[in-house]
């Protein structure tokens, strides 16, 4: 196993056993890991008769006339490609290339930039995962992805563009589009991996790992409202010591009742939640502008090193944004 299919394993890993305590983070976390545990099956579903397939040919531009991006496009990308800055999705999906019995199920698209691999999950209403497209830049990443995890209900296909190794999955019952969705996968645009906040530094020695954002499409549920509303974002922070720090933010609700501040933190009214399992401690600010904060350790307790005022360290450096519905007005790069 290399050591970048070990971090991506990982990643899948916490994402699948990460909780949350507080009342409303919690039920939308709950859901969230649910499907989470779908698409880490997604993920490396194999089918015999697709692994026979071998290598699918990718036109890298798609055909045709370049779609709208998903997120706020980035014309002046440095080099790099695949996993090569956390702050950029190499690539997008034109829906209107995907088969109807999938694209019309598509109400939500996560995105996701790690270190050496990126991927989009585009999700039903239900949240049940409509495909998956995982691309990374080891061949082996990709094995992984196709041998690793068998949902039984997936299928998936691997192909390759380049020195692009890609993974993409749908349900059992879609399995024969998976080339039209692997033929929707453009490789020639750029896009931001955006969020409405902003971190203005790391700790010394930590670094960015991951950039995840979800975004709905048409707005408001229904369809009405902008062409695209947020959801959550995540950022993943490891510090210099290997130990992980997530910042997790998503739609504020009105009120709760679990909700007890106990602290002020960078002017807000916060509250410090202890646990002894994985993310059961963090910081929690229910109003961080016009959404809710927590900040969290991804290590099962005890984790003496992450305390209430490192959490309190990072919130004091994050500005959120206040405008959700547009995401050309967010931050070009959530940290620093």
């Amino acid at each position: 196993m290399t050591d970048l299919e070990s971090r991506v394993s990982a990643t899948l890993a916490e994402r699948v056993d990460r909780p949350f305590p507080v009342e409303h983070l919690h039920e939308r976390a709950v859901r969230r890991a649910r499907g989470i545990r779908r698409r880490r099956r997604l993920l490396g579903t194999a089918a015999a008769a697709i692994l026979a397939l071998g290598l699918f040919a990718l036109d890298p531009t798609g055909g045709g006339a370049p779609a709208a991006t998903s997120l706020p496009p980035e014309p002046a990308a440095p080099p790099g490609g695949i996993g090569s800055d956390r702050a950029l999705l190499h690539f997008d999906v034109d829906l209107s290339r995907i088969p109807a019995p999938l694209a019309d199920r598509v109400a939500a698209t996560e995105w996701v930039s790690g270190e050496g691999y990126e991927s989009v999950v585009a999700l039903d209403a239900g949240e049940h995962p409509v495909f998956i497209v995982a691309l990374g830049v080891e061949s082996l990443t990709a094995d992984g992805w196709m041998t690793r995890f068998d949902g039984g209900s997936t299928r998936a296909l691997r192909w390759q563009s380049g020195n692009v190794y890609g993974v993409t999955s749908v349900d059992w019952e879609q399995r024969d589009l998976l080339p039209k969705v692997v033929s929707a996968v453009r490789l020639d645009e750029v896009q931001r991996c955006v969020m409405p906040l902003r971190l203005a530094e790391l700790p010394e020695g930590a670094s960015w790992t991951e950039c995840q954002t979800r975004i709905r499409r048409g707005g408001q549920a229904g369809g009405s409202g902008p062409a695209t509303a947020w959801v959550s974002s995540g950022l993943t922070i490891r510090r210099a010591d290997g130990h992980v720090v997530y910042i997790w933010a998503n739609a504020q609700p009105a009120a709760s009742p679990s909700f007890r501040p106990d602290r002020t933190v960078a002017g807000y009214p916060a509250q410090w939640r202890d646990g002894d399992g994985q993310s059961q401690a963090g910081l929690w600010v229910l109003a961080f502008g016009p959404y809710q904060l927590y900040v969290t350790d991804l290590q099962t307790r005890p984790a003496d090193w992450f305390t209430p005022e490192e959490a309190a360290w990072y919130t004091a450096r994050l500005t959120p944004s206040t405008n959700l519905d547009d995401p050309s007005t967010w931050p070009r790069r959530a940290v620093g």
